[in-house]
């Protein structure tokens, strides 16, 4: 019984040797992506493009919008945003007109009114 228990015990600990070595290279390669001009995506989820890091002095610049820059902890540059995948405000669909069906909600309650929905049948009080 308890060679098994020693047994479980190893195999515990070689897992999470596997799975913290895994994980140091993982950030290893991230780290060596991140470059100025990179496309980032910060652990806070805002998408933005790296302008300038300091590694010693832990600093990293995003730039969020066009002359918007925001400096943040280069370990918060969470990943680097593959090219083919990152969208620009000007490549999103643009929606022209309100559906039909979204027609005919009215939405003029005040600040802490209900709104009924018409579509519910009525409770009677028979």
């Amino acid at each position: 019984m308890t060679l098994v228990l020693f047994g479980l015990a190893g195999v515990m600990i070689v897992f999470m040797m596997v799975s913290n070595n895994k994980r140091k290279k993982q950030a290893a390669e991230t780290e060596q992506k991140l470059l100025p001009g990179a496309e980032v995506l910060t652990g806070f989820g805002v998408y933005g493009t790296l302008i300038s890091m300091d590694r010693d002095a832990r600093k990293a610049d995003v730039e969020i919008a066009p002359g918007v820059i925001v400096t943040i902890d280069p370990r918060y540059a969470g990943a680097v945003v593959p090219s083919a995948v990152s969208e620009t405000v000007e490549d999103a669909p643009v929606v022209e007109s309100i559906p039909d069906d979204a027609a005919g909600i009215e939405t003029k309650a005040e600040y802490g009114q209900r709104v009924e929905d018409s579509s519910k049948p009525q409770k009677s009080d028979d």
